[in-house]
């Protein structure tokens, strides 16, 4: 920092020890190296705050780089699969035919098996046959079978043994 040579230091310090005396001198020592700590240190402070900007700056190009690249090819992937304009005279005929024809009901099949289960059933089952999606998720009415019963007989043994001999 500072080129100072050990004879320089000698003379600051005695002229230090004729101006302040030698009876405040440790006092004034003690005070000037606390004030050059605290100007080490925040001058530290400012060096890693200007790095930890410098790196944010840095990180944040990057990002802009890297969501950009990412936007690029996701509009490459998406005129590559998507045309870009539909022609015009398929645009024309798809609104005249909005325009005329109205929304229709899905079919609904009538299965023989389903019916016959309503019949014997008494009830009225749900015709899932509309939507396919609903036959993935309809609770089929057959029983569970029952589970096999756990061995408590083992576990009870066990236990019963660790009670008689707990040091075992």
């Amino acid at each position: 920092m500072f080129d100072i040579s050990f004879s320089e230091l000698l003379v600051i310090s005695v002229v230090a020890l004729v101006v302040i005396g030698p009876e405040k001198l440790p006092k004034v020592a003690r005070t000037a190296g606390a004030f050059f700590g605290r100007l080490q240190r925040f001058v530290t402070q400012v060096k890693e705050e200007v790095n930890r900007e410098t790196r944010f700056a840095e990180l944040q190009t990057l990002q802009q780089e890297v969501q950009s690249g990412l936007q690029q090819s996701y509009d490459e992937i998406e005129h590559s699969i998507l045309p870009v304009e539909p022609p015009p005279a398929a645009l024309v005929d798809a609104e005249v035919t909005s325009e005329t024809k109205k929304p229709r009901k899905p079919r609904q099949r009538k299965t023989a098996v389903a019916d016959e289960a309503a019949a014997t059933a008494g009830t009225e089952q749900p015709v899932l046959d509309a939507d396919p999606q609903a036959q993935l998720f309809a609770v089929a009415d057959s029983p569970k079978r029952p589970r096999r019963p756990r061995n408590t007989a083992k576990k009870a043994a066990a236990v019963s043994d660790a009670e008689q001999n707990p040091l075992a």
